[in-house]
Order: structure tokens, then C-alpha cells, then sequence
């Protein structure tokens, strides 16, 4: 039995074939997305020390509640955390079988989950040494013995080569770049990317700063691409543009 398949017994069919149809590379899909169900989905999104809990250590029924949808199962993304020694992140993405409803929003769902209470990251996925390689010449920068060699891998490389990167919204976004030879970032969302400063309020306190995760890649002379869908709502198209421009300001004053 080879790693592919020894791999796929980690995923129920509707979850592993999703992913192959967005044309992401098999390898780079078992090595970040699993499929969760159960109670097992607890474990990834409901581990903050900042939750409220009852005596017993139990979640509060408003959040049992809450979160009982995910016990139907669905897909898990994670990657790598370049914060941490690039070890595997604890923060990633669930994409329920069975989405709760939007309460701020008539007839929506909410697509995904993150971990409860914890403050949203960026995915660095990893990748396959295929994708690597093909990064590498898209990019015009070799990869070194030592770079194959090294711990940290792949987003080291990237990092410490000035290597080009693209930032998308949404982790499958990011591994049909990456199997498509660009050295893909995500983030949650466009406005994800930074942080405004807010009182218990709302207020603005403070400006705009990037998240510790893309301020790290923000470095001298580095090329950076902000590649978001495109929509034909007027209303989300400023919010994009706006979040582009934003994000591009404290890119280039980092970088």
C-alpha cells in the first residue's frame, strides 16, 4: 500500500472527491485536510482556554448548541505555522456537512468554522517536494540540497528566498495555486489579512496592522499578489477593493 492510500482512509469519499475536483494535488491534500466526525470536531474547534465552561469543565448549553451541527461530520484543513519553528498549526478550517444558519444573515449558512474564541491565522499549507520543484521554476529560484534537507521545509524556503508569493481567501484556493506551481498564502477572509484596533464598543482605537502571520512574509523587495474572487455585487466589490487596498498599504510599508 503506498502513502496515497494508506492517506485516504483518513477521508470519507464526498470530502476527498470535492478537493480532486477543485484540481488540487493529491499529495498536498493528504497532507493537510482530513475528514472529521463524531465528537472529534471538538477537539479541533473548541479547545480555547478563553471559552466559558461550567464547573465540571463541560461547554455551556448556548454552546453545545451552537456546535452540535459539526457531529454530522465534514472536512478539516490545517498547515504548518511559521511563528512556531514551522511546526503543524493548531488553527485551521472545518467545512461541516451539515452548516448551522447565519444569524445575522436571512437564508445564509455558515460555510465554515474556525477554532471558537481563537484569533484567526493564515494557512501555510504544505506541499508535495512535485509542487515544490515546480514553484521553484515558476519563480526562477533554485532549490538548494540544503534547502531539501532542511527541517523547516518548504515555507522556510519560501521565507528566507524572498520567494513571490500570492495571498487568496480560502485554504482550497491556496492548494490549487500551490499545485499549480505559486507559493500560495490564505486568509479567512479579504479583510482577514489585518487587524483594526477596537474597544469593547466597536470604536477604532488604533490603525490598521497585519496579522503577525503575513507581516512575517512581508519583507524587503518581496513580490506579493492579493488574488480575490471577483463578484458582481457593488456593495462586495468595494469591500474587496477597499480590503485590497488596506492590506497592500501595510504590505509595502512592512516590506
Amino acid at each position: 500500500m503506498n502513502a496515497i492510500d494508506f492517506c485516504y482512509t483518513n477521508f470519507q469519499d464526498h470530502h476527498w472527491e470535492e478537493w480532486i475536483a477543485s484540481g488540487v494535488d493529491r499529495e498536498i491534500i493528504t497532507l493537510n485536510v482530513k475528514s472529521l466526525e463524531g465528537t472529534t470536531p471538538y477537539e479541533y474547534l473548541i479547545y480555547s482556554p478563553k471559552i466559558s465552561r461550567r464547573n465540571d469543565g463541560r461547554l455551556r448549553d448556548r454552546d453545545l448548541k451552537k456546535y452540535r451541527h459539526i457531529e454530522h461530520g465534514g472536512w478539516w484543513c490545517s498547515g504548518i505555522d511559521p511563528l512556531d519553528e514551522y511546526n503543524p498549526m493548531m488553527w485551521g478550517c472545518f467545512k461541516p456537512d451539515k452548516p448551522r444558519r447565519d444569524p445575522s444573515k436571512i437564508n445564509k449558512y455558515i460555510k465554515y468554522e474556525h477554532p471558537y474564541k481563537e484569533a484567526t491565522r493564515a494557512f501555510f499549507l504544505q506541499v508535495s517536494n512535485a509542487a515544490w520543484a515546480l514553484v521553484s521554476r515558476y519563480s526562477g529560484i533554485e532549490v538548494k540540497s540544503e534547502d531539501w534537507k532542511h527541517p523547516w521545509g518548504f515555507w522556510y524556503w519560501v521565507w528566507r528566498k524572498n520567494v513571490p508569493i500570492v495571498i487568496v481567501e480560502g485554504a482550497k484556493k491556496a492548494a490549487c495555486l500551490l499545485t499549480a506551481g505559486y507559493a500560495a498564502i490564505a486568509i479567512p477572509g479579504v479583510n482577514a489579512g489585518y487587524r483594526t484596533p477596537k474597544d469593547e464598543d466597536g470604536n477604532i482605537i488604533g490603525k490598521p496592522f497585519l496579522v503577525p502571520d503575513l507581516k512575517h512574509f512581508a519583507t524587503p523587495y518581496r513580490r506579493v499578489t492579493i488574488c480575490f474572487d471577483h463578484d458582481k455585487k457593488p456593495e462586495t466589490v468595494q469591500r474587496v477593493r477597499t480590503a485590497i487596498k488596506r492590506m497592500g498599504k501595510l504590505l509595502a510599508v512592512e516590506g
